[in-house]
C-alpha cells in the first residue's frame, strides 16, 4: 500500500504562509473519525498523486505538531485537490477514509493502449466515446486505471464495448455494458468535402451575373433606342 507522511496542522500558521515553506494543508474525514486537519510535503504529495490518483488507498504516516510519531494512521482515498490556477500545484486536498468493509464507487481513467491497424494503414481515426468508467469495489480491491488494448481495432467494423474491457476479480464496472468505449471511423474524401460548398457557392454566382448581365442588357438596349430616335442628323 502507498504511504504519504503527514503532520498534524499548526494552527497558527495560515495556508499562505504553509505554501510558502513547501507544505500543502489538506484535511481527513471519513468512517469512525473527526475531521483532522493535516499538513504535507508538497513534492510527496504529488509523487504520490500521480501513483494513486482518487482510486487508490493510501496510508498516512501521521506525526503531531512537536513531531512525534502518532498511533493513528488513516487509511484514506483522495477525495479532492485543489490547484493553484496558474501553477497548477496543490493548494488543499480532502482525504476520505472509507468503511474497508463496503463497496464504494469511483471513477477511473480508461489508458489507451497498442496500435491499431485500421489507424495505421487504412488512414482511419481513433474516436474515444469514453475517457473514464464508474467501478464497484472494496476500497482494498480499487485499482488505478483500466488499460484499453486498441491493437483489437482491425477494421472499421470493429468496436470495443464496455463488456470488452478487463477488470481483476471483485471489481464491478458500473456502466452500460454496450457502450460503446472505442472504434475507429473511416477517413473522409476531402474532395467530397469541398465539392458540395464549392458548386453552391458557383451556382450562387452564376444567378447573380445572369441577373446583373440581363438587367444591363435591357437598360443599355433602352438607352440606344431613345438616343437614335431623337438624333437630328437623320431627319
Amino acid at each position: 500500500m502507498l504511504e504519504l507522511s503527514a503532520q498534524v496542522r499548526n494552527e497558527d500558521k495560515n495556508a499562505k504562509a504553509l505554501r510558502r515553506e513547501g507544505l500543502v494543508p489538506g484535511v481527513v474525514y471519513g468512517y469512525k473519525m473527526d475531521n483532522l486537519s493535516i499538513q504535507m510535503d508538497s513534492v510527496d504529495l504529488e509523487k504520490i498523486y500521480k501513483e494513486a490518483g482518487e482510486s487508490t488507498l493510501i496510508k498516512i504516516n501521521l506525526k503531531d505538531e512537536e513531531g512525534k510519531k502518532v498511533k493513528e494512521t488513516p487509511t484514506v482515498l483522495i477525495q479532492k485537490t485543489q490547484e493553484h490556477p496558474i501553477t497548477d500545484d496543490f493548494t488543499h486536498v480532502d482525504f476520505y477514509q472509507p468503511n474497508l468493509e463496503e463497496k464504494v464507487e469511483v471513477e477511473i481513467p480508461l489508458e489507451f493502449v497498442g496500435q491499431s491497424i485500421a489507424v495505421k494503414d487504412e488512414d482511419g481515426t481513433l474516436v474515444r466515446n469514453l475517457s473514464e468508467v464508474t467501478i464497484e469495489a472494496l476500497p482494498e480491491n480499487l485499482i488505478h486505471d483500466i488499460q484499453v488494448d486498441i491493437s483489437v481495432l482491425e477494421t472499421f467494423d470493429d468496436v470495443i464495448k464496455v463488456k470488452d474491457l478487463g477488470v481483476p476479480e471483485g471489481v464491478e464496472i458500473i456502466e452500460d455494458d454496450e457502450a460503446v468505449v472505442a472504434l475507429v471511423s473511416r477517413p473522409q474524401d476531402i474532395d467530397e468535402q469541398l465539392e458540395e460548398p464549392l458548386d453552391e457557392e458557383l451556382e450562387d454566382v452564376e444567378v447573380i451575373g445572369e441577373d446583373e448581365e440581363e438587367e444591363g442588357t435591357e437598360e443599355g438596349e433602352e438607352d440606344i433606342e431613345v438616343e437614335a430616335e431623337e438624333d437630328p442628323k437623320e431627319e
